[in-house]
């Protein structure tokens, strides 16, 4: 048992602070190597929930379920608070594990009562509230960059790639922010700060508390992802540090609950679930031992690594940095999906500066996955 546990926090670690390299791929090469060990899996997936803020925030790369954290975490980074971004989401992180185990006897009531359809009238709203806060003109130039980034997502699934997430969600989000940076001749290293959160500890326990719920609704609607849950709380957010709590609460709490949904109803809700054995549900409580302990685990070592992370990547120009993250994900992008995948990550990288030329929020670009959730 103590291997897997160590073998699981390492593989999430990896795939955490890696940047373009998502815990899912890491989870399908082991699988396909032979490891498919569930405690493996689930020890992976939630420790990746923890760290993927190194690469997001550092370095301004996302994956799907921090891709709404990559601008408001990157302009705390730049301007030297990165190891309050770092601790605002191990907190946040932990908090949605100690909020989620308590919830759990109500959610497996709720889960196998779960119907469709609902998903995509909630979608549909958010759509409509996200577009209508734009002010005057700017409406229109949000309707267009979110059909443009849908019809980009609906092309895309329909292409057969190995990994169309990355590519758009690179695309739209990460390289934009990268590309942006470079352009700015920013030369001063990445600053670690000293780590105090400047949010009053009550707002980040509520902040928390919302983003493990929200989590758990993206956990049992299917058309509802954990991005779109985080989209939810920008709305309620009044700035980044409440903003970032409620994405990184998001994530590990869909994370547990899809997790619990699989045990409950056999539903396949996490690419990590879905290399999973079926379980009993009475397994629940000891994958729940093991959360607790991961979590403390993580949080323990989580910020001496992003500090070693700072350290490191400090001794490199910034935009020399900058340039060196953008080839790798353009040869991490031919080597998921050849130049195909290099053909969809650029489109999604026109769509996100078109985004950020027009002066419209980039949740806009959420359009990628929404849009063919209401045409269904």
């Amino acid at each position: 048992m103590l291997r897997e546990l160590l073998t699981g926090m390492a593989g999430g670690t990896l795939s955490g602070i890696s940047p373009g390299i998502h815990v899912n791929t890491l989870a399908a090469f082991l699988s396909n190597a032979g490891i498919r060990d569930n405690l493996v899996l689930f020890v992976m997936g939630l420790t990746h929930t923890f760290l993927d803020v190194v690469p997001s925030a550092f370095l301004g790369v996302p994956d799907e379920g921090t891709s709404l954290a990559v601008l408001p975490a990157h302009r705390l980074v730049l301007g030297g608070r990165a190891m309050e971004v770092v601790r605002i989401a191990l907190w946040a992180s932990f908090l949605a594990v100690m909020m989620t185990i308590p919830a759990m006897p109500l959610y497996l009531h709720l889960a196998p009562l779960y119907r469709p359809d609902a998903g995509r009238f909630l979608v549909f709203l958010l759509v409509v509230f996200l577009v209508m806060t734009e002010p005057g003109l700017k409406k229109l130039s949000a309707l267009l960059v979110f059909f443009l980034s849908g019809i980009l997502g609906m092309l895309t699934f329909r292409l057969g790639l190995s990994q169309p997430l990355y590519h758009l969600f690179t695309g739209l989000f990460g390289v934009p922010v990268i590309l942006l940076s470079a352009l700015e001749g920013r030369t001063r290293p990445i600053e670690a700060g000293d780590g105090e959160v400047h949010l009053d500890k009550s707002h980040f326990l509520g902040f928390s508390a919302l983003g493990t719920a929200l989590g758990m609704v993206a956990s049992l609607v299917p058309a509802f992802t954990a991005s779109q849950a985080a989209l939810i709380g920008s709305l309620l957010s009044k700035d980044e540090r409440s903003f970032l709590t409620v994405v990184f609460s998001v994530n590990t709490a869909n994370f547990l609950f899809s997790f619990t949904n699989f045990l409950a109803t056999g539903r396949r809700r996490n690419g990590i679930v879905a290399l999973m054995s079926p379980l009993p549900q009475e397994a629940i409580i000891f994958y729940l031992l093991t959360a607790l302990f991961v979590s403390i685990a993580v949080l323990l070592y989580g910020e001496f690594l992003a500090g070693l992370v700072i350290r490191v990547i400090g001794r490199i120009p910034y935009r020399g940095l900058n340039i060196g993250v953008l080839a790798f994900l353009l040869v991490l992008s031919l080597v998921f999906d050849g130049p195909l995948g290099l053909l969809v990550l650029l489109g999604a990288s026109m769509v996100g500066l078109l985004a950020s030329a027009l002066g419209v929020k980039r949740t806009n670009c959420m359009g990628v996955l929404m849009l063919q959730i209401i045409i269904g």
